[in-house]
């Protein structure tokens, strides 16, 4: 699983695109649903999800951390963010979530020499 580390209320942290992540966000919004969310038609809807997002993000980062010994702060809280960014940083919010759910959705393919042939692994 690949994460991402990015700098969120002053500390550098893990961001997970996991598959607790992905269930979360389909029960919450639905297939498709938090495209919608994210779109900006509602500012208050818009900023409810991506501070919610993050959250789950960052809160599966650290336990992805933890698991493979890995230094990362506890996620801070929703009220914390909220408390931490305006409005003018929503778009940079935006982009650390969108970020981090593309890297979780890339697939790394490895090239391996055998005999001086190269294969790949999918």
């Amino acid at each position: 699983m690949k994460v991402i580390t990015r700098h969120i209320c002053g500390e550098d942290r893990v961001l997970c695109y996991s598959l607790r992540v992905s269930k979360a966000i389909t029960e919450r919004f639905g297939a498709g649903g938090i495209r919608e969310s994210l779109k900006g038609d509602n500012p208050v809807e818009t900023l409810d999800a991506v501070i919610w997002m993050l959250s789950l993000l960052m809160a599966a980062g650290k336990k992805y951390a933890d698991k493979n010994g890995m230094k990362c702060p506890d996620a801070p809280s929703e009220d914390d963010m909220l408390d931490d960014y305006g409005l003018d940083d929503l778009a940079d919010l935006m982009g650390l979530a969108n970020d981090a759910m593309a890297s979780g959705a890339q697939q790394e393919v490895e090239a391996e020499s055998k005999n001086g042939k190269t294969t790949q692994d999918r």
